[in-house]
């Protein structure tokens, strides 16, 4: 990349983040949804770093900076990328019939997937049960979480089959058989269009079936699911510790060594998120299990730190820090959640 492009990019990035700075707190309060902060990005060209021998380093910039704005538009934007992400490895005609609607921001993304990590890692059964037919899926079962489920959101899903193999495929939310379950109240992550949804006998048609090899597809799309978690963990840590820094002062002044000791850690994550996300294939298993953990485990130091430094004024729920106490709240039991994470170091140790 040259260094205009460079420039380019980063002024791109840097119009994103005022553009969902200016509302995060509207966001929160639940008067509008992600859809058009995502509709923004992918109008900026923002959505596709990492794909067509792009750095994924690209979108993990693009992540950090959005999620240091919002954690709740980060969110999005990473279920977004990764529903992209998985349909750019799709046949070419499901590619061609979704993949350039979710570049451009101009079609939702569901990625549904994480019930497929936590299957291949030995701790459950997938929920959805695929029927063959002569034409496709008739699909039926639980989604008993996910994100951006808007009614015109194009959904990634894995599902079994009666061998016992696994495939993944896509479907519109609204098509027949779907239902989406009224969204709970959220901590802070509302605008996310989280919920979950029942499929019933959903017909998927065969050209919609993005692969029939489940284990070996979760393997490669992986590493990019971990960094792009990773990096929204990054992006709200760095605006907490920002506004910790500033309040190092008088009182302040006796968690400098604190905020010293949690800093260091935030530049020893975001430096490995950075060279892993520069060749995510050749990073062993464990190190993006522990890195993904480490950004959960900051994230939700750093806003306690900064909650702490604010006092009263970090109270009120219309602040920043109070938003961002509650976003990163979030952290710990997103899938991969902190319990799965632990378990599956444990067995590489």
């Amino acid at each position: 990349m040259t260094a205009a492009m460079e420039r380019t990019d980063e002024q791109q990035r840097r119009a994103i983040a005022e553009f969902v700075r200016d509302r995060a707190a509207a966001l929160d309060r639940g008067e509008t949804d992600t859809r058009t902060d995502l509709a923004r990005i992918g109008e900026s060209g923002l959505l596709t770093g990492g794909l067509d021998g792009g750095e994924l380093r690209d979108m993990v910039a693009v992540i950090e900076d959005v999620a240091a704005e919002s954690l709740a538009v980060g969110f999005s934007l990473w279920a977004q990328r990764m529903a992209l992400e998985y349909i750019d490895r799709a046949p070419a005609t499901l590619r061609a019939r979704f993949r350039d609607d979710l570049c451009a921001g101009r079609r939702v993304g569901v990625t549904a997937m994480a019930a497929a990590m936590k299957h291949l890692a030995g701790l459950g059964d997938l929920t959805l049960v695929a029927e063959r037919t002569d034409d496709g899926l008739v699909v039926s079962g639980p989604i008993h979480w996910a994100s951006n489920v808007f009614d015109d959101a194009l959904i990634v899903f894995p599902a079994r089959t009666a061998d016992g193999s696994g495939v993944v495929a896509a479907v519109r939310a609204d098509s027949p058989g779907i239902r989406i379950d009224p969204r709970p109240d959220l901590l802070a992550l509302g605008a996310t269009a989280s919920t979950s949804l029942t499929f019933d006998r959903v017909h998927v048609p065969h050209d919609q079936i993005v692969t029939d090899e489940l284990r070996s597809f979760c393997g490669a799309i992986r590493p990019t699911f971990l960094l792009l978690q990773t990096s929204f963990c990054v992006g709200i840590s760095r605006a907490a510790l920002d506004e910790s820094c500033s309040r190092t002062t008088g009182l302040g002044a006796l968690f400098v060594d604190e905020y010293h000791a949690l800093r260091d850690r935030y530049d020893n994550l975001r430096d490995r998120l950075y060279e892993y996300a520069g060749a995510p294939a050749s990073v062993a298993p464990a190190d993006l299990l522990r890195l993904r953990l480490d950004g959960s485990f900051v994230a939700v130091e750093a806003t306690r730190l900064e909650s702490t430094l604010r006092g009263g004024a970090g109270y009120a729920s219309a602040s920043a820090t109070n938003r961002r106490f509650r976003e990163a709240a979030f952290l710990p039991i997103q899938s991969p959640s902190e319990g799965q994470l632990r378990w599956e170091l444990s067995q590489y140790e």
